[in-house]
């Protein structure tokens, strides 16, 4: 009887031992295990947006779009490998489109194609909008364009102007020659114009934001007096805006939007109202990264309610939490100096 109750305590540990030896450890818990943990479901609902940002930025040929979102997915869930291999898919494509649309541009440029030379040249910066290759290129493309501009209205202009200054009456001797020099001269001059607000406005347009900006604040300190032109700026910089609303990336767009106001000089009733309720969104998300933050860092969940607060002064959640955070920061302090 002894022997049997040895040979059952031997056999459950084996069936014990063989059964631990079945079941997987988990170290790095997968997203749905994730999901599973209340605590976590913002941060699976924030994977699932960006996932779903991601792939329709892919849909939709926005190669720099999706790769931006997938590397935030990557960041949220780092034990994913699934995700890191859709952010190097995305990447591979972005590196293959901007090698294979830089060799279609150098080739128009080399056979004097200059409109596709520009259109591949856009598409690479459309990719990867620092790449100076490309940069480099647009610009030499537009100086051409300028210095024929220049060229063309001139020859228009001189025959022409020569001949009727010359059968005018009262005309000084010499005066044909000067008026004819002095109207080409204008001509060259608008067309210097012409290419300082094209160029900040097509950098713009590939994606160049911080470099398009800079150039158009110069054109318009430059410039203050031309309404036509600063129309025109603001418009181009609203429209940015409203396509990252768009593609949900809210903080850039309310920059641009202040941006098109500045530099038009006055607002639209469109843009002040998108500017509200972008302020009210944006003021809504710190509020709610606040309070994740605030379980583990309240110096953090500080930071995200001030940041709030700049956005909606009125957001009393956020000042209401904000008093009490600083007042538990304050009472640490204190004690800290005891222990």
């Amino acid at each position: 009887m002894a022997v049997r109750f040895r040979d059952a305590v031997a056999l459950s540990g084996a069936v014990l031992l063989a059964a631990c030896a079945q079941t997987p450890v988990v170290v790095n818990p997968p997203l749905e295990v994730l999901r599973a943990n209340p605590a976590d479901d913002a941060r699976a609902r924030a994977i699932a947006q960006h996932q779903k940002l991601a792939q329709q930025a892919r849909d939709a040929g926005d190669l720099a779009s999706a790769a931006q979102e997938w590397h935030i997915v990557v960041l949220l869930a780092p034990n994913e490998p699934k995700f890191r291999r859709e952010q190097d898919a995305v990447n591979a494509a972005i590196r293959q489109g901007v090698h294979e649309q830089l060799q279609v541009g150098n080739a128009a440029l080399k056979s004097a194609d200059n409109d596709r030379a520009t259109q591949a040249m856009l598409r690479v910066l459309a990719l990867e909008p620092n790449n100076d290759e490309a940069a480099k290129a647009l610009r030499e493309i537009d100086r051409l364009r300028i210095s024929k501009i220049q060229v063309d209205r001139a020859q228009k202009l001189r025959p022409v102007d020569i001949a009727a200054l010359k059968n005018a009456p009262n005309t000084a001797p010499g005066a044909a020659t000067t008026a004819a020099a002095n109207a080409a001269t204008n001509v060259a001059n608008e067309a210097i114009a012409l290419y300082d607000l094209e160029q900040p406005l097509e950098m713009l347009r590939a994606g160049d934001l911080s470099g398009g900006l800079r150039e158009l604040r110069a054109y318009v300190n430059a410039n203050p007096g031309n309404r036509a032109a600063r129309q025109r700026i603001g418009n181009a910089v609203a429209e940015r805006a409203r396509e990252l609303q768009v593609k949900g990336s809210r903080e850039q767009a309310y920059m641009l939007y202040e941006q098109a106001i500045a530099l038009r000089g006055e607002g639209t009733r469109e843009w002040n109202t998108q500017i509200q309720l972008l302020r009210k969104a944006l003021s809504g998300e710190y509020y709610s990264s606040g309070e994740r933050a605030y379980r583990t860092d309240v110096g953090l969940a500080i930071k995200q309610w001030e940041t709030s607060l700049r956005y909606d002064p009125q957001n009393l959640k956020a000042s209401a939490r904000l008093r009490d955070a600083r007042a538990a920061q304050e009472k640490l302090k204190n004690i800290a100096p005891a222990k």
